[in-house]
């Protein structure tokens, strides 16, 4: 008798266990589509280049160092962008 009392508990073990695995599979897909509702995919797209939208005024030449620190600044630097060394924004 004892042979076959074992055989159903670990039946049961087993469908519990495969339940569970179940539950937290939905469990997760619910935590993630409130999130998707919570933040929407449009937020977590990457930001535009701030870079791109900033241009050097026409006639004036981006600075070749910083106003603040005076260490050089990358070829691509240009006026209204924050020196990468002291973190000061170079207006023109």
């Amino acid at each position: 008798m004892n042979g076959n009392e074992n055989k159903t508990g670990s039946g049961k073990k087993i469908i519990g266990g495969i339940l569970l695995i179940v539950l937290l599979f939905i469990g997760i897909k619910v935590v993630f589509w409130g999130l998707d509702q919570v933040v929407p995919p449009e937020k977590l797209r990457g930001r535009p280049d701030v870079s791109a939208s900033q241009s050097a005024p026409e006639g004036r030449e981006a600075p070749s160092f910083c106003v603040h620190c005076g260490k050089e600044l990358p070829e691509s630097f240009e006026w209204g962008q924050f020196c990468p060394w002291c973190g000061e924004k170079n207006k023109g």
